[in-house]
């Protein structure tokens, strides 16, 4: 048998790098379909910087989400996708946290 050696690499590509700093923001948006409020939906905020999703979720009964917590200097963007799948996802895009 011929020796084997194995070499662990840094998973720091697989993993997200977000600054955090004092300043503590959020976004906040709501989701509608046709003009009215939609639950129906599964938002996801994205890095910008790394393209990896940040946090998911649901809009609550009126169609509004909330992303708490985030740093002012995180560029993000949104994509909603609708669980129905009757209509394509959304995407707002350079998405300041405040």
């Amino acid at each position: 048998m011929k020796p084997v050696s194995r070499k662990a690499l840094p998973l720091s590509h697989l993993m997200q790098i977000i600054s955090t700093g004092p300043v503590i923001a959020k976004v906040m948006g709501s989701v509608k379909k046709l003009g009215q409020q939609y639950q129906n939906a599964t938002v996801v905020l994205y890095n910008k910087a790394n393209m990896l999703p940040i946090a998911i979720r649901k809009p609550d009964q009126n169609g509004d989400y909330q992303f708490l917590g985030l740093n002012t200097d995180l560029k993000t963007f949104i994509v909603a996708f609708d669980q129905n799948q009757e209509f394509n996802a959304i995407i707002q895009d350079n998405v300041v946290p405040k």
